[in-house]
C-alpha cells in the first residue's frame, strides 16, 4: 500500500475545511468514495476532487502535497495514523487531535494544536498565533500530546494550556505561556513580551535569561538544583528534537508567579 496523497491542483481563493480527512474517516472508504466527499471551501462546497488530485490507498498515511495556508483543519480530532503536510497548513491544525502524527514541512497559521487531547505534531517551520490554545470563549486549551516547532511561534503560545508539552527551538512571540492552568513549554530562543501573563500553575523552561527580564509579577525564588530536570530531560531523548540533544542540566533559576493570581506556576531559567 502506499500513501494516500491529496495534491492540491491550485490554490484555492477561499479558505477550506479539511477536517473530513483523516483516517477515521477514510478507513475503508474506495477512491471513489473519496473523490465524492464533499469539503466547505468559503460559503460552498466542493467535492475532494474537484481541489485534489488523489493517489495511494492507505489512508492511515495520509500526505498533503502542494499545500498552502488555505488548507484548514487538518487533521481534526484524528485518533490514529499520520499525517504529513507538504507546504504550509492554515488555522486550527490538529484541532481535538487524540493520537496519532502530525509533520508540517513549512508553517501553520493560527490555534494549531488547539485543544488538543494526546498525540504527536512536529512543525517543522514556523507556528501562527495561540499555538495550543483553547478556542474564542473557552477555557481548555491542549490538554496533553507533544507539539515540537523548530522555527518560532506567534503571541500567545500555549494560553490556557492545562497539560502535554510545547518544545520551541527558535522564538516565542508576545504573552508565551498567559493564563496557562499547567503543561510545561521549554524554549530555546527568546521570548516576548508579557510571557506567563495570568499562569496558574505549569512550566515555562527557559535556556537563557530574557532580555528585558522577569515580571514583577513574579517573585525571584533564587537558585535551585531540582532533581526532576535530569529525568525530564531524558525522557526527551526519545524526540526529534534539539531538546533531546541538550546535556541534562539540574541547576535553575527559579521565579514563581503570576502573583496577581494563584501564582502557582513557575519560570525555570538554566544557569
Amino acid at each position: 500500500m502506499s500513501a494516500l496523497t491529496f495534491t492540491l491542483k491550485t490554490s484555492p481563493a477561499q479558505r477550506v475545511d479539511c477536517s473530513e480527512l483523516t483516517a477515521d474517516k477514510l478507513e475503508n472508504k474506495t477512491t471513489a468514495d473519496i473523490s465524492g466527499i464533499k469539503l466547505v471551501i468559503g460559503n460552498q462546497q466542493q467535492t475532494v476532487s474537484d481541489l485534489f488530485d488523489i493517489t495511494g490507498d492507505d489512508a492511515n498515511n495520509i500526505v498533503f502535497e502542494k499545500a498552502t495556508s488555505k488548507l484548514d483543519h487538518i487533521g481534526h480530532a484524528m485518533t490514529k495514523g499520520t499525517i504529513t503536510v507538504n507546504g504550509d497548513a492554515g488555522t486550527y491544525l490538529g484541532q481535538f487531535m487524540i493520537d496519532g502524527l502530525i509533520t508540517v514541512n513549512g508553517d501553520t497559521d493560527s490555534f494549531t494544536a488547539c485543544e488538543m487531547k494526546s498525540g504527536t505534531i512536529k512543525i517543522n517551520g514556523n507556528a501562527g498565533d495561540l499555538l495550543g490554545a483553547a478556542r474564542v470563549g473557552y477555557k481548555n486549551g491542549m490538554t496533553g500530546g507533544t507539539v515540537i516547532v523548530t522555527g518560532n511561534t506567534g503571541s500567545r503560545t500555549g494560553d490556557h494550556m492545562r497539560r502535554g508539552y510545547i518544545f520551541i527551538e527558535g522564538n516565542a512571540g508576545d504573552y508565551c505561556g498567559s493564563r496557562m492552568v499547567s503543561g510545561t513549554i521549554a524554549i530555546l530562543g527568546n521570548v516576548g513580551k508579557h510571557f506567563g501573563y495570568g499562569m496558574k500553575r505549569g512550566t515555562l523552561l527557559l535556556t537563557k535569561m530574557p532580555e528585558q527580564g522577569i515580571s514583577a509579577n513574579f517573585n525571584d525564588c533564587g537558585s535551585h538544583t531540582l532533581a526532576f530536570l535530569p529525568l525530564m530531560f531524558s525522557s526527551f531523548k526519545t524526540l526529534d528534537t534539539k531538546f533531546a540533544d541538550i546535556e541534562p542540566f539540574s541547576r535553575v533559576q527559579r521565579y514563581a508567579g503570576d502573583v496577581s493570581g494563584i501564582g502557582m506556576g513557575e519560570i525555570l531559567i538554566k544557569l
